[in-house]
């Protein structure tokens, strides 16, 4: 049975069932806010580098010197791109929400935000240190962690996505694999920061695995 504020007669349903779908679109934008916010902000260590006292040097002699700050750009961004495309396709199921899933979804987003530190972190020093990549490595496996947890709820409570939504288990699949990918990474860089980092150019095959997994068995 679902729970109605007491004095909730049958013509006050539809506006509590509006005032849920307009938190449920507020999550959603603030949730996009936080992650546009953490995009913008993996770009301010290559403006730092691009000052007056470089402007004598060639575009190429920058991007040569500071391959690690754009290579950890790239990176970093295209992976919350990554992450965001599949918060999106979750949250585009749900015709509800409880408190749980608003939690694991702030944790994710704090996740998200505090990126651009260990990104920064990496590269800042002029050899890699093992605790910038470990640190940078777990930051990306908590962001998949709680992606994972997001789904695993949704999927648990069929009651939060519409009555039509294709959700199973099987969408389980790719944020399973990004997160057994970041805690294989995180523990090679554990003995060396490069072989962890290099384990990343795994995660397209891992993702195209999942996806191929996670599609429904046409008979």
């Amino acid at each position: 049975m679902s729970e109605e504020p007491a004095g909730a007669g049958p013509g006050q349903r539809p506006d509590l069932h509006r005032r849920r779908e307009r938190t449920l679109q507020r999550t959603t934008a603030f949730t996009d806010a936080g992650v546009a916010i953490a995009l913008t902000l993996l770009v301010l260590p290559l403006v730092d580098f691009a000052d007056q006292s470089t402007a004598r040097k060639s575009v190429a002699q920058l991007f040569a010197e500071h391959v690690g700050d754009v290579l950890s750009f790239a990176v970093s961004f295209l992976v919350i791109a990554l992450f965001w495309r599949t918060h999106r396709h979750l949250y585009e199921q749900l015709v509800d929400y409880d408190e749980s899933l608003l939690i694991l979804n702030t944790m994710w987003l704090m996740a998200v935000v505090f990126l651009p530190f260990p990104t920064a972190r990496l590269f800042v020093e002029t050899r890699l240190r093992t605790d910038s990549a470990v640190l940078y490595l777990c930051n990306m496996l908590v962001i998949s962690l709680l992606a994972l947890a997001q789904v695993w709820w949704v999927v648990r409570h069929p009651d939060l996505r519409a009555p039509s939504s294709p959700l199973t288990s099987r969408a389980l699949a790719p944020p399973v694999a990004l997160s057994v990918t970041f805690a294989v990474a995180a523990l090679a860089a554990i003995a060396s920061p490069a072989a962890g980092l290099w384990v990343l150019a795994c995660l397209p095959l891992a993702q195209y695995l999942a996806i191929r997994l996670s599609r429904p068995a046409t008979g």
